[in-house]
């Protein structure tokens, strides 16, 4: 995992709750939260501040991963402001990540494993957006999904219709958007 995603927690955390909750988060996680974003740490780290967290917060693990994900897709604007800008929409921004954005990833940090995503277009005008990756980080997905309707301005809501954490080959995320 890169050391970026992991940042953005932190700051999510920090942001919401303060500099002593997340000092709490990671001695819970057993971690010492000192990441460079272009970094790469093992893939529990994630899931371990999202446990710790969820246990000090009193909230479902999968409602946070979708929180820090809301988060995480507005950091990830103002860090790489090209990759969004290059689109007036949710949809279109969506539709490049494993062409542009996860490609481009790849190509400055050739050890970097992001996620697959492919796509389907809905006949009621929404995405179904299938999600696979070895993390099984679904909800930070989905919560990264919601966050680009903030950074586009486009209310856009999530349903998960299926998930590779039961049992399925890879989780689909509906995807509508509200316009006008």
């Amino acid at each position: 995992m890169k050391g970026v995603i992991l940042n953005l927690v932190e700051e999510a955390v920090v942001l919401q709750h303060g500099d002593a909750v997340w000092d709490r988060i990671l001695v819970d996680a057993d971690l010492d939260g000192v990441w460079t974003s272009l970094g790469n740490y093992p893939d529990d780290a994630l899931p371990r501040l999202v446990g710790a967290g969820s246990e000090l917060l009193g909230v479902a693990e999968a409602d946070l991963c979708v929180e820090l994900g809301r988060h995480a897709t507005q950091g990830l604007s103002q860090r790489y402001p090209g990759h969004f800008a290059a689109h007036d929409d949710v949809r279109s921004f969506l539709l490049t990540l494993d062409d542009l954005v996860h490609a481009e990833v790849v190509r400055l940090h050739p050890d970097a494993q992001p996620p697959r995503f492919w796509f389907d277009d809905g006949e009621d005008g929404s995405l179904l957006v299938h999600y696979r990756s070895h993390r099984s980080l679904c909800a930070l997905a989905e919560g990264m999904i919601e966050g680009a309707g903030v950074v586009y301005d486009e209310p856009t809501a999530v349903h998960h219709e299926a998930c590779q954490l039961h049992d399925a080959p890879h989780c689909s995320l509906r995807v509508t958007f509200e316009t006008g």
